[in-house]
């Protein structure tokens, strides 16, 4: 029998690519090598695992996961009694390896996805979230009805796999990750969303190249050091996984500024353009299996002309030393020290962080310079009733001057959106709360906190540091915000959690004393929120 030829070889394999498209038995199968995107329910899954005393089902301190990661973190729950096995086996369903081996030809193969997202919110009152922006008429909170709808073509090998994605937004109006002017006379934007290659390098070691979100220790999006409530970052990472250890490392553009006399008190009669970086790196050692230890390093560069530094670009040289090499001048450099430890023992666990702005060693200096730390404290409790439950306690403070800097070039933002805390600088919270997870794919989750905002905004030109500003209360007030707000803070959430089609409903309230930092009466505000999403073969 004579053998096919390459021309039939390579229309059988195309042939294999569309029915693996089309089948419904395919439909969630995934590169190993694909970055899992920050909306997808898959982590709140693993999350409530970790929550419940599941520690295999705690992929990394680093995201976005690859689905390669989360799959050997679902085999090695499999033999774990804590890991609620309907949860384990939903996420194993959904994440199973692939059928089809499309990606070991050497060739390769193409796929899509697409995906749409409609949100429903009602405000009364006013609005609240995202919390750095404080309290603001309803105007400029969610629109009442709004959507999203992606598309994206993929491509994938055995070491490699890229991905290229359009995002339409029918509005604008308070999304934090929109980076893009109004769609002509409209109140929508069109971008690019997630587009990238991760590619291996060797057993350990996976580049990644393109845009895409960044959220390290913390949980969610949420982050003191490195969060993702902000828009995608253009970025290249490396990232390592062994053992005991994990590391990453990234060099990422963000939006330029330009410093104006009118907005920014420089001295001369013409505006200073910046272009500007950020840099990280942190390395992640697992002492044993109950406890883990981060250290690591932040910095924004901005810079006069476009230009890669090598030197912060290498993730194996301390920054807090090169930014002190004196072949360099100028203080448009603003760098963040951050630690991390985890530790658990059997339901119960613990996280602690620390971010380190600036701080002040020599007592002279402690005299007239306020500390610019964040910290925050978290513990979770796996609750032993019939169905897998949780309890959660936990404070964020982030000091008044964290985050700021006399020069907006070097303020930790980016398009006005925090690259740190969704509290922004001056804040602090407490919250408890539970969830039940009466169904592998459905969560009830609650708590109830108080929240503190100061007069110190990430947004505010010209900005502000902590110099001469020493034993100053926390928070802060000013002149123009002359009193300190206070809000007690409740939610409640329903959600169903599975692919393709995921439902939340999440109605939260706020009863603020003195809104927006002003002398006005104490109000409350109501939003309840609506959100669908069904997404196609995304990632």
């Amino acid at each position: 029998m004579r053998p096919p030829s390459r021309r039939g070889d390579r229309c059988l394999r195309v042939a294999i690519a569309i029915a693996f498209l089309v089948s419904p038995a395919a439909a969630y199968a995934q590169h190993p090598l694909a970055s899992l995107p920050f909306d997808d329910p898959a982590y709140e899954i693993l999350d409530g695992l970790v929550r419940t005393g599941c520690a295999p089902a705690r992929v990394s301190p680093y995201r976005p996961y690859l689905v390669r990661d989360v799959r050997a973190a679902l085999a090695a729950a499999d033999s774990d009694r804590m890991c609620a096995p309907a949860m384990v086996g939903a996420l194993h369903d959904r994440f199973r390896a692939d059928t089809l081996d499309l990606f070991n030809d050497g060739e390769g193969a193409f796929g899509g996805g697409a995906a749409l997202t409609v949100a429903a919110t009602q405000l009364s009152n006013g609005e609240f979230r995202p919390l750095w922006s404080g309290i603001r008429p309803k105007e400029e909170g969610d629109p009442a009805a709004s959507a999203m709808a992606r598309a994206r073509v993929s491509w994938g090998s055995r070491k490699m796999y890229g991905v290229a994605e359009g995002i339409a937004y029918t509005s604008r109006r308070n999304n934090p990750a929109n980076r893009q002017r109004a769609l002509r006379n409209t109140g929508g934007a069109v971008d690019f969303g997630e587009s990238y290659f991760n590619i291996q390098v060797g057993r350990p070691l996976t580049l990644t190249f393109g845009r895409g979100n960044e959220a390290w220790l913390g949980e969610g999006r949420e982050s003191l050091l490195l969060s993702a409530w902000g828009p995608m970052l253009d970025r290249v990472a490396l990232g390592g996984r062994w053992k005991r250890v994990e590391a990453r490392a990234l060099y990422g553009t963000l939006s330029d500024v330009e410093l104006t006399p009118a907005l920014d008190s420089i001295p001369g009669p013409s505006a200073v353009h910046f272009y500007r970086y950020v840099v990280a790196h942190a390395l992640t050692l697992r002492v044993k299996s109950s406890l883990e230890l981060t250290l690591g390093e932040s910095a924004i560069l901005a810079r006069g002309t476009k230009t890669l530094d090598l030197a912060y670009a290498n993730p194996l040289m301390a920054y807090v030393v090169t930014q002190n090499d004196t072949a360099r001048s100028g203080p448009d450099e603003n760098l963040q020290l951050f630690g991390a430890l985890r530790a658990r023992s059997g339901g119960s666990a613990v996280q602690a962080e620390l971010l380190v702005d600036d701080i002040q060693i020599d007592p002279k200096d402690r005299k007239t310079v306020q500390d610019q730390l964040g910290w925050s404290i978290r513990g979770t409790q796996g609750l032993p009733l019939i169905i897998p439950a949780a309890a959660l306690v936990e404070y964020r403070h982030i000091n008044s001057y964290t985050y700021l800097r006399n020069r907006y070039a070097t303020a930790y933002e980016t398009y006005d959106e925090p690259l740190g805390s969704e509290l922004g600088p001056d804040a602090d919270l407490w919250r408890v709360g539970g969830e039940l997870w009466p169904h592998a794919l459905v969560k009830l989750s609650g708590g109830a906190g108080m929240w503190r905002q100061g007069a110190q905004r990430l947004e505010q030109r010209p900005g502000h540091n902590s110099n001469g500003h020493a034993g100053e209360p926390f928070p802060s007030v000013t002149a123009a915000r002359p009193f300190v707000q206070r809000a007690l803070l409740a939610d409640a959430a329903i959600s169903y959690l599975a692919r393709p089609l995921t439902l939340s409903v999440r109605a939260e309230g706020a009863r603020a004393q003195h809104p927006n930092n002003q002398d006005v009466a104490t109000a409350s505000y109501v939003r309840i929120q609506l959100i669908g999403t069904y997404a196609y073969r995304i990632p």
